[in-house]
């Protein structure tokens, strides 16, 4: 008893949401520590300053720059929460520690990527404990044979919520060396694989769209060097998971349960419209952002938020991207401006001094 209580405490007081940790794990493009320390900062932003928290996926990763933001709102505090698997129940999981934040606004930059691709289960590790609520509120949706077939990670996410040392597993590793924290095993034990990291955790009842050979070659023509091979089919395969079906109305149940818990605890909401690359259209059936506007729109006429879509936009044109998906520095600073058009529409104004 008194050994558990011993590593209970270590663990929240190292690892806890001020712990140093977070200075000795590499920010890697996959580690959840940038996303850790921006909270943590959010939640120190000085009294009386407004605070805007904008999360998501890479398209939040690379469509904010925060430098532009601060040009055109600088009274007011951003905090960048970006991950490459901030899907729609890790955004549920993490509504409560936005709102601890006392955050005034949440920017999200949604598509159809969001609302019509399979729902994985799992979540980002580190980004979010285990929130009861959101748990019930995705068995609700999904039923009582989702919560059997997924019962192990269901007890993943109970573990990742008591010991933060397991819910930072992922970075914490990087910091023992391999010899101290794995043991050689014989042929007695097996050799299982190391699972594919895209593989879907949960629900899996979309299907990948049919496309042409040629039009995929095209498509992996359109960005060298700055993109491998690799690296496009990982992404074409993406974008080929948009698709009709229940997942689809589970993301979107999901999202709008993210919206509506953030708008009841008095939290403005800026929705902006994620683009992709023009040539992302050989890969889904173009109906499916029609949907996600449609979707999109409900939210703002039903719950209050903000929408800014692509024809708020300004434009991007095919040099704004470097890759099937994400915009570089001129796409951001599109992008960017189109949330502080959101931001003002909310009526976040904060000191406009010199710019």
């Amino acid at each position: 008893m008194v050994a558990v209580a011993v590593i209970l405490a270590a663990d929240a007081w190292l690892l806890g949401p001020d712990g140093p940790w977070q200075a000795f794990v590499s920010a890697d493009p996959n580690s959840v520590v940038p996303a850790r320390v921006a909270l943590r900062d959010l939640r120190r932003a000085e009294a009386g300053r407004p605070r805007v928290a904008v999360v998501g996926t890479s398209m939040v990763i690379d469509g904010f720059d925060p430098e532009v933001a601060k040009r055109g709102l600088p009274g007011v505090y951003f905090a960048k929460l970006g991950h490459p698997r901030f899907e729609p129940f890790v955004l549920l999981q993490l509504v409560p520690e936005l709102i601890a934040a006392k955050v005034d606004a949440v920017v999200l930059i949604l598509s159809e990527l969001d609302t019509h691709r399979p729902v994985r289960l799992e979540p980002v590790p580190g980004s979010s404990g285990a929130s009861l609520a959101a748990v019930v509120e995705l068995l609700r949706l999904t039923g009582p044979r989702f919560a059997v077939e997924n019962r192990t990670t269901l007890y993943r996410l109970l573990a990742s919520s008591a010991l933060r040392l397991y819910r930072y597993r992922v970075d914490l590793e990087k910091l023992v060396p391999a010899r101290l924290r794995a043991f050689a095993t014989d042929d007695r034990f097996g050799h299982a694989p190391r699972p594919d990291p895209f593989r879907p955790i949960a629900m899996w009842d979309g299907r990948h769209n049919a496309v042409p050979i040629s039009a995929q070659r095209h498509t992996f023509d359109l960005f060298p060097p700055q993109m491998d091979q690799f690296t496009a089919r990982i992404q074409a395969g993406t974008v080929q998971e948009i698709t009709p079906g229940r997942h689809a109305e589970v993301q979107q149940a999901l999202l709008r349960r993210v919206v509506s818990e953030l708008r009841e605890a008095g939290i403005e909401v800026v929705i902006v419209q994620g683009l992709m690359h023009p040539a992302s259209q050989d890969y889904y059936d173009p109906a499916r952002r029609e949907e996600f506007l449609r979707f999109a729109a409900s939210l703002e006429s039903e719950l209050g938020a903000r929408f800014v879509p692509a024809s708020a936009l300004e434009p991007l044109a095919e040099s704004d991207y470097y890759d099937l998906i994400h915009v570089n520095h001129a796409g951001a600073a599109k992008m960017t401006r189109g949330i502080l058009a959101g931001l003002a529409r909310a009526g976040m104004a904060g000191d406009r001094g010199p710019s």
